[in-house]
């Protein structure tokens, strides 16, 4: 029987010591292990020995896997056991398999841009003859600077807590390049403050890794331990580097000295300077694997390379030998593992692509010959060779991180990185160098304050050129020419509006220089598999502005040109891609890819949307290439905007399953097999229901409670035992893991599981019998836990409730349950009194869990109610009640009490969830703006933070804080417990120290594997590590497979919810008008203000340029925003007038042709109304009795909703902060206050743009 009693008591002790081990916030994660490639069980590993208990066997699939290459190259990843990964997690291209000797050649970021091309050897000058032989001398200096390291490592295993090393001791460090004029300078080594260690993107690999970056393959750290929590804990390595103090490559006296070589060059294109290139030193060792010297040479050549194409000039930074430079360690350690270790050799059919790289990267950096015919401008550098990042990694030359793409400005990026206290700021395409959203990527540091200048400068540039009398006088004759900062205005008023909730400002910004910048100098990983949708085109949007204005010049000049005289255009080659997504620029996509009468009939397909993927970006091309996948359909169309979103969200689309894995579903009718009954403790006669919204249709988790006879009660948490029917390594296992996740749109489910397991095998349904893995807590009458059992049951539910069902009992009405879902076997009596006990006990848990320093932060949420079209009739912002908070405390009561469980006896290997402390600088941000709003919030903790809520009284100001609380939180985070520091598992909101999910296997990936975990350790005990069927590297990569969809989930369903609520606030303009409401500002800015609808769950910035004002004062003293309106000017029909916009002037037709109650011009009389303080009731309701409204009206009795009846109904706008002065009509914004929008929704774009203006409270 695996249903034993089991007390945790020294397991948790276990856990909690092992999380206290240690408590330096400035601890260092571990350097985790790089999954080798599969080896037979015993077989030695790079000098190690791989125990047989930790080598399980795996699928043929698995060792048949292809190579997941970058999203520049077509994949297939039906033979992949893991699905496609994440570039959080895997850094450089995964090791190819050979498959029934077919050579699939190993595809790394710097190849796939223009695919492996044929290579000659290149011979070596008597130059670098000479340089070779100072770089033996570097390399034995190299090899002592690894034996030391090797050497640290190991005496760091022996060390106590207390003797960690301090991390503000003298740090050595690899001095750098000598400067060379006008390139980069790298940093000097220094200790960043306020580390954040959080793990991230570079903890996926252990410190004792096998395949750490020992090019000489030395064997000095094969006696290095396998176990052990010390291993993970913070490690200053520059220390290591007390050797080199003298090191300093290369020689002043040789650097420029290298005659070039007239070689072909890859790409076979010319160098737009005359500016000697320095040649790149070749590699004689035969693996291809550079040293540290021959990465430095390659990183010089590379910055001499940037200034001779227009894309350098700034001075490198001084190295950094970071205090916390583990993570460059291991993204080292990754790479080489990645490429082969210490074998970084020969792959499929005998090709080194390490040396094949390293030759690559030497023909593009040099200067072609002038025999090759014409050549074309390099635009990009190439990228470094991936076998040259981990030496340049390891000695801080470089940082490693994942890029993310201003939504606002996309010529301005950052790097979020581990190894440093701020984000790495990226200025323009150039020093972005091809990488795009997501990618993970090397950068190298720059000067600051030169990369800062060179911004400026080009920003004062562009607006002098526009300031000047030709810029003005091409206006003149063309209005239609917008400048600069209006089609900037333009674009960010259309990128807000694609979302529901503000974006939220970088800490970069025209005022504030960033900490750190730098260049994109290799893509270690791109997002696999990333598709875009889009519009096309047959000219850039820049060249149709171009040909526009050149059109009206030569009209103007020469009073027009007849038609005849029209050169016929030549047909394109290419047409382009217009994503949706503005971070993503234009893609080049072959003519013949296009629809037949594309060219003959563009205008026909403006509006049409289409499925585009990149597939290379050569260094000579401003754009991408690319593949058109799909057309989509219509813009505005709800299944296509869907498609749409699905597409851009890389979540889930598809509904179906492939055959493999429905084949590995049980044939229907099934029943529970009898030899099951005997394993399991039988619960069927348990009082046990679920609680669950209204339409689910997944019931994974239910509920039952029996009272003991000495008064303490068992509450048992029974949940869906999916991993039952889902074996590991199954093709349907493989599915669940690739899609990792349910998707939840408003009108549908993508559903993790096939619909026989989600809603019919696994559903907890009443009358039912279902297998299950239970949890039940003994508690007291105050609620605490006397004793735990965990265990495998078989459960018989005998209600499925609701939400409404359970909070009519605690607020003392009657249980009404709808026919069908209730047994008869009890009464409603016996399971209401079941809810009030359990409502009785979460209540305590509740409050127990707040004054122990628990935070609960209510997120703005969106509930849709839709007819049976599929329409939306009304939506509201949801609101958690007592019956969610009930179900929601004994949720969470069992995945704290799971992830201590697993933990304890799965300390390398556990799954569990992580939750960082808020990002301090945007805490203090949060901190500062809450006391201008005349709020003293304490964000010194998260106990602090819960208790400055609560003790605002207003709930609207509640809620207005706690969203702005939120942009300064981090997102929580599964991780694998044996490849991060112990110090970072804590789950900040929830404040505990261990967390996990495992309460929702039907639509969680995740918690299936913490499934499989929990029955290991109840299996198996204490030989529960050696038994578990996942090793660490799987856990890993499992964890970051998940985040990344949970993300992908995450966006898509507030898409959903965004297209659906521009679908209702459509229908009710088209119905009644206008949509107006009230709104509460909550933030206020130079030119504009922010502001929260909640009646809609939305947030919206309102421009001061799209309202009818003369002037506005900011005053930064008081943070206020003085609005000068025109008097008697109506807020659409001033859009209308100004703007060629068809989406207004539909808003206008809406508002002359119903009655027009909301923004009506006021008579001198009703002036005075303005500043009446007095709240009259006896306002006239009967305008919507109006002839022009009565067939609306008529058509509409059966919308009785809360947004139809706020539309409906004849609003009486009420004006704050409004006063006249010497005839000027002001009107003052401040925070806090409310104020009338009117939301508008546009489906002439795609996604549609949601826009709010301000209502003229003098119109």
């Amino acid at each position: 029987m695996a249903d034993s009693q089991h007390n945790p008591k020294n397991r948790r002790q276990q856990a909690n010591q092992m999380h206290n081990h240690s408590d330096d916030p400035t601890a260092m994660p571990p350097l985790p292990v790089q999954q080798p490639q599969q080896q037979p069980r015993n077989q030695s590993i790079n000098g190690h020995r791989k125990s047989a208990s930790m080598n399980q066997p795996q699928s043929q699939d698995r060792n048949r896997r292809k190579n997941l290459g970058p999203r520049f190259q077509d994949e297939s990843n039906e033979s992949d056991s893991y699905g496609t990964l994440n570039p959080n997690f895997q850094f450089g291209a995964r090791r190819r398999q050979t498959n029934n000797s077919i050579s699939y050649g190993n595809h790394t970021p710097s190849q796939s841009l223009g695919g492996p091309a044929q290579i000659p050897q290149l011979g070596i000058t008597p130059e670098q003859l000479l340089l070779q032989q100072q770089i033996e001398q570097l390399q034995h200096q190299q090899r002592a600077l690894i034996q030391n390291q090797s050497q640290f490592i190991q005496q760091y295993d022996q060390q106590t807590l207390n003797s960690r090393m301090n991390p503000n001791a003298n740090n050595p460090h690899i001095p750098n390049i000598p400067n060379i004029p006008n390139n980069h300078r790298r940093i000097q080594s220094q200790q960043a403050p306020n580390m954040r260690m959080s793990g991230g993107n570079l903890t996926q690999y252990s410190p004792h890794s096998p395949n750490l970056y020992n090019p000489q393959g030395s064997p000095q750290m094969k006696n290095i331990p396998p176990k052990g929590h010390g291993r993970r804990h913070s490690v200053n390595v520059s220390k290591v580097t007390k050797d080199l103090n003298d090191f300093s490559f290369p020689p002043s006296n040789t650097v420029n000295k290298m005659s070039p070589q007239s070689a072909q060059s890859g790409h076979g294109r010319r160098i737009s300077t005359g500016q000697a290139i320095q040649q790149p030193i070749p590699n004689n060792n035969q693996s291809g694997v550079p040293d540290l010297a021959q990465a430095q040479s390659q990183l010089a050549s590379l910055a001499q390379f940037r200034v001779g194409v227009g894309a350098g000039g700034h001075n490198r930074a001084q190295s950094f030998a970071f205090p916390n430079s583990f993570q460059n360690m291991v993204a080292a350690a990754s790479l080489s593992a990645a490429l082969g270790g210490n074998q970084m050799g020969k792959f499929d059919n005998g090709i080194n692509y390490a040396l094949q790289q390293q030759q690559a990267f030497n023909l593009q950096i040099q200067q072609p010959s002038n025999h090759g015919g014409p050549q074309r401008k390099s635009l990009f550098a190439p990228y470094l060779p991936q076998a040259s990042l981990p030496p340049l990694l390891t000695a801080g030359k470089l940082v490693v991180g994942m890029l993310r793409v201003n939504k606002r400005n996309r010529s301005d990026a950052y790097i979020s990185t581990e190894v440093l206290d701020a984000d790495v700021y990226i200025c323009g395409s150039k020093d972005r160098n091809r990488a795009l959203e997501g990618d993970i990527v090397a950068v190298e540091l720059l000067n600051v304050d030169e990369v800062w200048g060179t911004k400026k400068e080009k920003e004062d540039k562009k607006r002098r050129k526009e300031e000047n009398a030709q810029y003005d006088a091409l206006r003149a004759i063309n209005p239609s020419i917008e400048t600069k900062q209006q089609a900037k205005n333009r674009d960010d008023v259309q990128v807000e509006g694609q979302g529901l909730f503000l974006i939220a400002d970088e800490e970069v910004n025209d005022d504030q220089k960033p900490k750190y910048a730098g260049h994109v100098v290799a893509i270690v990983e791109r997002m696999p598999g990333q598709l875009f949708s889009g519009t096309l085109g047959i000219l850039r949007p820049s060249s149709a502005a171009t040909k526009e204005k050149q059109d009206a010049e030569r009209r103007e000049r020469e009073g027009g040109i007849p038609e005849a005289q029209e050169k016929p255009a030549q047909r394109p080659k290419i047409v382009w891609f217009k994503p949706t997504d503005k971070r993503v620029p234009l893609i080049a996509i072959p003519t013949e890819q296009a629809p037949k009468d594309f060219l003959s009939n563009s205008e026909h397909y403006q509006n049409q949307l289409f499925v585009s993927c990149i597939k290379r970006w050569p260094i000579t091309s401003l754009h991408p290439f690319g593949t058109l996948v799909e057309k989509l359909g219509p813009i505005g169309d709800v299944q296509v905007e869907t498609s749409a979103l699905l597409k851009d969200s890389n979540a889930t689309s598809s509904e179906d399953f492939p055959d493999s894995a429905l084949r590995c579903l049980p044939a229907l009718p099934w029943h529970i097999p009898q030899e099951e009954y005997g394993k399991r403790r039988d619960m069927r006669n348990e009082r046990t229901f679920t609680i669950d919204p209204d339409t689910a249709k997944d019931l994974d988790d239910a509920v039952s409670v029996k009272v003991n006879s000495d008064d303490t009660y068992d509450i048992t948490v029974s949940i869906a035992d999916v991993s039952y029917f889902i074996k590991p390594n199954s093709p349907l296992d493989k599915d669940a893991r690739k899609r990792a996740t349910s998707v939840y749109l408003v009108q549908k489910a993508l559903p993790m599981l096939p619909s026989i397991l989600s809603s019919d095998l696994c559903s907890l349904l009443p009358d039912r019998e279902r297998l299950a893995f239970s949890v039940t807590f003994t508690m007291d009458k105050d609620a605490k836990v006397l004793k735990t059992w965990f265990g495998r049951t078989i459960i018989k539910s005998c209600a499925q409730l609701s939400y409404g069902n359970a909070q009519n009992i605690i607020e003392g009405r009657q249980l009404d349950v709808v026919e069908g879902r209730k047994s008869d076997k009890y009464t409603s009596e016996e399971i209401g009194g079941d809810i009030k006990i359990l409502y009785k006990l979460s209540q305590k848990m509740r409050q127990r869990r707040f004054d122990e320093g628990a935070l609960k932060i209510q997120t703005m949420k969106l509930a849709f109610q839709l007819d049976e079209h599929g329409t939306p009739i009304d939506c509201m912002a949801y609101q958690s009640r007592e019956a969610n908070n009930l179900i929601e405390e004994f949720m969470l009561i069992t995945n704290i009490t799971v992830a201590s469980e697993i933990a304890a006896s799965l300390p390398e290997q556990s799954l569990l969830r992580r939750h960082e402390d808020p990002i301090p600088k945007r805490l203090d941000a949060f901190q500062e703006r809450a006391k201008e709003l005349g709020f003293d919030i304490d964000v010194s903790s998260s106990k602090a933070l819960q208790s400055s809520f609560l003790a605002v009284e207003d709930e609207e100001a509640r809620k207005m804080l706690q969203v702005l609380a939120v942009k300064g939180m981090c997102r929580a985070k599964y991780f694998c417990s044996g490849a991060i520091d112990i110090s970072s598992y804590r789950h900040y909101a929830l404040n505990v120290p261990l967390y996990t999910h495992f309460t929702s296997p039907i639509r969680r990936y995740a918690d299936v594997v913490v499934h499989r975990q929990l029955q290991t350790v109840l299996e198996y005990g204490e030989e529960a590590e050696k038994n578990f069927q996942m090793d660490r590297e799987t856990v890993a990569k499992t964890a970051q497979q998940c985040n990344v969809k949970k993300e992908a989930s995450k966006q898509a369903q507030e898409s959903s919810q965004h297209l659906y609520l521009c679908l209702l606030i459509s229908d009710l303009t088209k119905r009644y008008g206008p949509v107006v409401r009230q709104a509460t500002v909550i933030g206020v800015l130079d030119r504009a203000f922010d502001v929260l609808v909640n009646d809609m769950g939305i947030e919206k910035r309102v421009h001061v340029d799209q309202i009818p004002v003369n002037e506005h004062k900011y005053s930064e003293q008081h943070k206020t925003l003085d609005l000068y309106w025109k008097k008697g000017v109506d807020v659409i029909s001033w859009l209308v007038e100004n703007s060629s916009d068809g989406h207004l002037q539909c808003i206008q037709e809406a508002a002359q042709k119903h009655a027009p109650a909301h923004m009506t011009s006021r008579s001198t009389q009703d002036e005075q109304a303005l500043f009446d303080e007095s709240d009259s009731d006896e306002s006239d309701e009967d305008n919507d009795n109006d002839n022009d409204n009565d067939m609306v009206n008529k058509k509409n009795n059966d919308m009785d909703t809360v947004q139809h009846n706020k539309s409906k109904l004849a609003y009486q706008p009420k004006y704050e902060n409004v006063r006249v002065e010497n005839g000027k009509y002001i009107q003052t914004i401040k925070d806090s206050m409310t104020v009338d929008i009117i939301v508008t929704a546009d489906f002439s774009a795609s996604p549609p743009i949601l826009k709010c203006y301000c209502g003229n409270p003098f119109a």
